[in-house]
């Protein structure tokens, strides 16, 4: 129970410091959209670069905090059923669910993924609208979030072994 406590605490820790971390890329997009909404409407002159760069500090932001976002339950759950039943069986159901869906769904989409970055790194892939700037970079974050959502699942996989198991804290 150490080392699986221990491996717990090291995807928990990883994903905070990296949502933390990405977390202030909030203010950098309130400063790109203000300066295109003020470039446009003040000035009559819409930047080329606007659309691209706000796109990509969204996508950054959103995919490298998803694990974190699960680690602290706040991703959109139906629990009708979960809720009613002991905390033990509703364990059983979410380590199911995980091994059956959610491992299922995101290490294909991992594996597509990573498919194509290698392919757009190879190609040097730029975008095709506004400044076309690289894409290649684009898709390697949004690799790296999808591979810490899987670390992340692993963490509350084992989680939901231990409440199953009665060997939770909060039992």
């Amino acid at each position: 129970m150490v080392v699986i406590n221990k491996i717990i605490r090291v995807i928990d820790w990883i994903n905070e410091k990296i949502s933390k971390a990405v977390s202030f890329l909030v203010f950098a997009l309130i400063l790109t959209l203000t300066y295109e909404v003020i470039a446009r409407y003040f000035f009559g002159s819409p930047t080329q670069w606007s659309l691209n760069l706000t796109y990509f500090i969204c996508s950054f932001f959103l995919i490298l905090t998803m694990g974190y976002t699960w680690q602290c339950g706040e991703h959109v759950g139906v629990d009708l059923l979960s809720s009613k039943l002991p905390r033990r069986v509703g364990a059983l159901l979410n380590v199911i669910f995980i091994l059956g869906l959610f491992f299922l769904t995101w290490t294909n989409i991992g594996r597509v993924m990573y498919n194509d970055m290698l392919r757009s790194w190879a190609l040097q892939e730029r975008s095709t609208i506004g400044a076309m700037p690289p894409v290649y970079p684009y898709k390697t974050w949004i690799f790296a979030g999808v591979a810490l959502l899987l670390l992340q699942g692993v963490s509350q996989l084992l989680k939901e072994i231990q409440v199953m198991l009665g060997r939770d804290r909060q039992s």
